[in-house]
């Protein structure tokens, strides 16, 4: 073959891998800011969740709980022994898994992962998934540190391995994960590959990930033979020439899904933490999980659903596969007393088309509907009214996305005037001794302000098709949304 076609068939192959890249992008983007960042000198943690379309992902909580000598916990695909004690937690939980892809608890502890791609060879039989550990870091820890060690003991022992998405319902789907733990006093990024880990303290500043490994020669713990193993598979020359992310990475698997994308995703959500840092807020946190990347080079052309580029809230079309079904941002208060220490702010679906409510843990409870959907649409489920209203936004966005912001823009400014009473409120009450009051009005304030919400959403459910109906559709992938509502059962108003 001559060098001109060789060069050709080279071309070919890279626009080739960048389109299948693009085309089913497995992505999350996480972010933290700490105590020296944040404008109130509490840390911050926040993620956006990507998954498969119409994958509900509810908000669960579960109690502190004791547990029987030789109790085993159900993982989703194995069982392994229970621990004696398991701590209150606030978890977004994908619907058929037992594990979480973000969450919280009762001590401040928070954490989001990532998919991440290694050279480590991927195991499809059934055992842990890196959502498993997640939620069992947090049942299990006190500390971001303490938690993180739940999750490498369990890692070493058990491994990753088993299908991360339903039963072959979008596919099949297998990853490594990379996580960021935090607690109000200190963040680790864990990044892991198979059984082998590298884990990075974070004590000020800012940091994030996004499905590529970030940690390169700087960790501060890692695998006891993490260097040595990269040597004898001849990824790395020797232990000075080791890189981490360089050299466990694997940037050419199918499922890597484009790291250039990844890469501008992670420097983007740095540099809007840098721009705002020590001025960092939940609110902050929140228009960074609404960041369609405009203003950049790679903004969306015609509208954030139509974009050709993974962006930070991401919608599911033709090209980019996943769709961000739930955000959170974590607000850890190292100076307020535990009823108060930890907020989860909770978003479903889209950030962008969506309203953020916070939630509380030791007392308050999340609403029971709060935890109800799976991939079949119910329009008693909260996920799906917030899943439809995003849906209908994508059939044209730049019409329906500022209606919906003027509905859900006042009501999360509502949301943090009306939580700073209460909490001045409930904080006085705490210093009386009276922290079961303290309760009752945390928990008035959530079932507010979800009553709130749920008219909110069920009056754009009504009213977005009318005026849909009236600008009309502006969409490029309507085949492609028809082929997953009708399969799901989602009434939309589609040709």
């Amino acid at each position: 073959m001559t060098s001109k076609y060789l060069r050709l068939s080279l071309a070919i192959g890279l626009v080739a891998f960048f389109v299948v890249g693009i085309t089913a992008a497995r992505a999350c983007d996480t972010w933290v800011a700490m105590r020296d960042a944040t404008a109130d000198h509490s840390v911050i943690l926040g993620k956006n969740s990507d998954r498969p379309p119409m994958e509900a992902q509810p908000l669960v909580q579960f109690p502190h709980q004791m547990h029987a000598p030789g109790e085993r916990v159900k993982c989703t695909y194995i069982e392994i022994p229970q621990v004696a004690e398991t701590y209150e937690n606030i978890g977004s939980k994908i619907w058929w898994a037992f594990g979480y892809e973000q969450g919280i608890n009762e001590y401040g502890v928070a954490i989001g992962n990532e998919a991440v791609f290694s050279k480590e060879p991927l195991q499809w039989g059934d055992g842990l998934l890196g959502m498993d550990l997640l939620r069992l870091g947090l049942e299990r820890g006190k500390t971001a540190y303490e938690a993180m060690h739940v999750m490498i003991d369990l890692l070493e022992k058990y491994g990753q391995s088993g299908d991360c998405e339903h039963a072959g319902e979008w596919g099949k789907a297998n990853y490594h994960n990379s996580y960021i733990l935090a607690d109000p006093q200190e963040a680790w990024v864990l990044e892991t590959a198979g059984r082998y880990w590298a884990a990075k303290r974070i004590k000020n500043g800012v940091y994030s990930i996004s499905n590529i490994y970030s940690i390169e020669r700087d960790w501060d713990e890692a695998h006891q033979k993490l260097v040595e193993h990269a040597i004898e598979m001849g990824w790395s020359k020797s232990a000075k020439d080791f890189n981490f992310a360089r050299d466990y990475g694997d940037y050419w698997r199918a499922e890597s899904k484009n790291p250039g994308a990844m890469q501008i995703r992670r420097n983007m959500t740095m540099a809007c933490l840098r721009k705002d840092f020590s001025h960092v807020t939940p609110a902050s946190m929140m228009q960074i999980s609404r960041s369609h990347l405009e203003g950049t080079v790679v903004e969306p052309r015609w509208g954030a659903a139509e974009t050709f580029w993974p962006t930070p809230c991401m919608h599911d079309n033709a090209h980019s596969g996943y769709h961000s079904a739930a955000s959170f941002v974590a607000h850890l208060r190292a100076e307020m007393p535990p009823l108060l220490r930890q907020v989860y702010w909770a978003s479903f679906s889209n950030p962008c088309c969506n309203v953020f409510k916070p939630f509380y843990l030791h007392g308050p409870t999340v609403p029971a509907s709060y935890s109800a959907g799976t991939s079949a649409y119910s329009g008693e489920s909260p996920w799906w009214w917030a899943n439809r209203v995003k849906l209908l936004c994508d059939l044209n966005h730049n019409a329906l996305g500022p209606t919906v912001r003027g509905v859900f823009d006042p009501a999360e400014r509502w949301e943090m005037d009306r939580q700073a009473r209460v909490e001045a409120d409930a904080l006085r009450q705490i210093k009386s001794g009276k922290e079961s009051e303290a309760v009752k009005l945390l928990q008035q304030f959530i079932n507010e302000n979800c009553g709130r919400v749920e008219k909110e959403y069920r009056m754009l459910n009504t009213t977005l098709p009318a005026t849909l109906e009236k600008v009309g559709i502006a969409y490029l992938y309507t085949d492609y949304l028809k082929d997953w509502t009708a399969k799901e059962g989602v009434p939309l108003p589609l040709p």
